[in-house]
């Protein structure tokens, strides 16, 4: 892997529900690895029951996510209707407090070693075209994205201080020491879903560091990445 697909990911409003919440939903700061697939499959066109099955070995691809937003966040009650019975007519619904991102924008970087796949993607974001709609998390929330080209990359070296401009896996740090906080940095650690099986099964998990401005991360790390256009990054 030498080179990557880079688009630009936008909306309004998005939410992915964190696992662990359930009446009061919450939202994770960027879309998790799984969400991220779901999107390029709706680009490219691979069914909604099917398309994971394109993604079982997950050393068949590779991803990285840069929040290019502050993380905002806003609360509001939804007003869910039962329609088991009838779509036209109410008989119950139900208020609950859910949580968004606001205005929320990433850049995702992408290979799959799969040719089909790839130049598929390549070309359906040169075109600024999608088979099916691209939303954030929700049907509701729906999203716009803009190619950014297919970027070469260099390999940084092991071990060495890197200031990293993607999400980082914990697990990618060369100790519990390897960060620097600084003075005015907001970093954040939280527990993604990573891969996901057909049959929608997590099969692993891990904790992701971010700066929540989306300020690049000072850092010992390994495996890590430089595109041409000079942004260091780390694939999950």
């Amino acid at each position: 892997m030498t080179k990557v697909l880079a688009f630009r990911l936008w909306g309004d409003y998005g939410h992915f529900k964190k696992h662990y919440t359930t009446t009061s939903p919450l939202t994770f700061e960027f879309p998790p690895p799984p969400a991220i697939i779901g999107i390029i499959s709706a680009i490219i066109g691979l069914d909604k029951d099917s398309y994971l099955k394109h993604f079982k070995d997950p050393a068949s691809y590779r991803l990285s996510v840069k929040l290019e937003h502050p993380v905002k966040k806003v609360r509001w009650t939804q007003n869910l209707i039962d329609t088991k019975r009838h779509f036209w007519r109410i008989h119950n619904r139900t208020q609950i407090r859910t949580e968004f991102l606001k205005d929320p924008a990433f850049k995702i970087y992408f290979y799959h070693r799969d040719e089909q796949i790839y130049q598929t993607l390549k070309e359906n974001l040169a075109a600024h075209r999608s088979v099916y709609t691209v939303s954030l998390g929700l049907s509701e929330l729906l999203a716009d994205f803009k190619f950014q080209g297919e970027l070469t990359l260099n390999s940084l070296e092991n071990g060495a201080w890197q200031e990293i401009e993607s999400a980082i896996p914990l697990s990618a740090l060369i100790n519990d020491q390897a960060i620097d906080f600084g003075e005015d940095k907001e970093i954040f650690k939280i527990n993604y879903p990573i891969h996901m099986m057909p049959g929608r099964v997590v099969t692993r998990r891990e904790d992701l560091i971010f700066e929540r401005r989306g300020q690049p991360v000072t850092c010992k790390i390994n495996q890590a990445y430089q595109t041409e256009t000079g942004e260091k990054i780390v694939f999950l």
